[in-house]
């Protein structure tokens, strides 16, 4: 089992939250073992009308490595290069927080990760970082910077049926459909 640490704000402490049902209990003694991290996935979403396509990329990131760190994209980032999104930034990222298959979620700023890998690389500098990216997007935002630190960029296939856009679009075409029915009804 994979968990991040995490501040209290409250208190000024670090936490870990460990799961009801993860079989640890109360006076069990954890050990944190950062140095055993080997491998550090890194994904980004914008995680808009979340769907299996989005659900599917993020599990294939998350068994490529030792802990996966997924990024989404604040929005603004997002309306840099498309359409703002339906959902905004903090229930987006309520989402993935939330998925058993992302150990972390971080704030991406803008559509280039580069930022988020600096401080991921800078925290673990012996792990390998591998860059999870759709095959949809054809030129990779980071893979410069992913290429500097001999990282590894990789890109599961997209998953088309149930991308954004098609949904958007189907529910559109039966929004219209139902409109030229009820149309047809008052004739």
């Amino acid at each position: 089992m994979k968990k991040i640490v995490w501040l209290n704000k409250s208190n000024g402490q670090l936490c870990v939250t460990i799961p009801k049902d993860s079989g640890i209990k109360e006076s069990d003694v954890v050990t944190v073992e950062k140095e055993k991290i080997k491998t550090i996935v890194y994904s980004l979403v914008t995680g808009d009308l979340f769907h299996y396509g989005h659900l599917k990329m993020l599990q294939v990131a998350n068994k490529l490595g030792d802990l996966h760190i997924c990024g989404v994209l604040t929005d603004e980032a997002i309306k840099s290069y498309k359409e703002p999104p339906i959902a905004g930034f903090k229930e987006r990222k309520s989402i993935i927080s939330s998925l058993r298959c992302v150990d972390m979620v971080m704030t991406q700023e803008q559509r280039d990760p580069t930022e988020n890998l600096e401080k991921i690389h800078e925290q673990f500098e012996n792990a390998k970082l591998i860059f999870v990216i759709g095959s949809n997007w054809k030129k990779v935002p980071g893979a410069q910077y992913i290429r500097e630190i001999k990282g590894e960029i990789i890109q599961p296939p997209f998953y088309e049926r149930l991308s954004t856009e098609n949904i958007v679009n189907k529910i559109f075409r039966i929004y219209k459909r139902k409109v030229n029915e009820e149309k047809l009804k008052v004739i």
